[in-house]
């Protein structure tokens, strides 16, 4: 064999060795590149599948037996994002499961196939990897919570059957029973008792606790007035934004303060002033997404079997609950709806305080 001859042998394995070192670059590339590409679509289905998951089991916060709304409003929020620069499309009656019993949301966000647009690959194509399917499904659900801020400065007995005056009226002497459980006292967290209508300050001598006791409470504000009727009619009007949790104790405000109470309450009704009670509906003609109205406020409760005397006092806060504080009377008296709110920390079992949760 001539020089020649083995130059010509070498430059062949040259091209061998040059051609297999490509493909291997490329695979190289294609993890490099398609991988990272295929990671970041999952983040992104991800987002939105856990986007649509708490936005639809928010809505079942506010409206609790409503599955079509929360599976609109599930679809419409997993729909604002994108997976590679495409929009999530969400099929309802697919990529949408609504509990009502666990009170749970399902949303599935998609990039397949089988409808057609898969995320396609760029390097992969030469190992045979066209497209790639993405997809993520997140679940969130309505639970429990401990504690809430935008407290209205109030106090009021908690859950109790009075066999005097009716529900939703306190007078001391009466006889009554309260709702004892394992964990205390409570309404109950269902559509059984929504819309109650209750006394949020009682308006005369003969409907207080106590002498001088009407269930305002003194809730300090960090940035607000400091004392007296000023701060409490700052409470009123506006949101608090102190979180109090339940067990923590709170003092009581004496006197039935009718001018700071009224001034509160009107000041409040008119940052809504359209919204209005519907018995079947809930909260209507407000100006506020639902559940949103600033009319909607958070109000303790203590346990009735242990109310304030008379005098400033020590009261320990056993539930929040939501109201929709409906008006004022001319003696000063409030009244409002029992309706669902939000909260958060810790899940306290019987709490009136609701939030949302990813559970996976």
């Amino acid at each position: 064999m001539t020089m020649r001859s083995l130059t010509r042998d070498e430059r062949g394995a040259s091209l061998m060795l040059v051609a297999i070192s490509m493909v291997v670059c490329l695979g190289m590339a294609a993890l490099a590149i398609d991988v990272g590409m295929l990671y970041e679509a999952k983040a992104q289905a991800q987002n939105a599948a856990d986007s649509g998951a708490l936005a639809g089991a928010g809505n079942l916060l506010v409206v609790p037996n409503n599955a079509a709304s929360a599976t609109v409003v599930a679809e419409r929020f997993a729909e604002l994002h994108e997976i590679i620069k495409q929009q999530v499309q969400v099929e309802p009656s697919a990529d949408v499961q609504v509990d009502l019993g666990a009170q749970r949301v399902t949303v599935t966000a998609r990039r397949v196939t089988a409808r057609g647009n898969a995320v396609p690959t760029y390097f992969a194509k030469i190992l045979g990897w066209d497209v790639v399917d993405i997809q993520a499904t997140a679940t969130a659900e309505v639970q429990t919570a401990s504690a809430a801020s935008c407290l209205k400065p109030w106090a009021i007995p908690d859950a109790f059957d009075d066999r005097v005056a009716p529900i939703g009226e306190f007078n001391a002497g009466d006889y009554y029973e309260p709702r004892v459980t394992s964990w205390g006292t409570t309404y109950r967290s269902s559509n059984a008792d929504f819309g109650t209508q209750l006394t949020l300050k009682a308006g005369s001598p003969g409907s207080a606790i106590a002498p001088g006791q009407y269930f305002p409470i003194d809730l300090p504000m960090p940035s607000g007035p400091t004392t007296g009727g000023a701060r409490y009619r700052e409470n009123i009007a506006s949101c608090n934004g102190q979180i109090v949790a339940i067990g923590d104790k709170v003092m009581t405000e004496n006197g039935n303060m009718v001018g700071p109470t009224k001034q509160g309450v009107q000041a409040l009704i008119d940052l809504d002033p359209a919204a209005r009670w519907d018995s079947s509906q809930g909260v209507v003609d407000s100006a506020f997404p639902p559940g949103a109205s600033p009319r909607i406020g958070r109000v303790p409760m203590f346990d009735p079997r242990y109310p304030p005397t008379s005098g400033k006092q020590e009261i320990t806060i056993t539930n929040i609950a939501g109201f929709f504080i409906e008006g004022i009377a001319g003696n000063g008296r409030v009244t409002g709806r029992l309706v669902p709110t939000s909260g958060a920390g810790p899940a306290n079992p019987g709490t009136l305080l609701n939030t949302v949760r990813l559970v996976r």
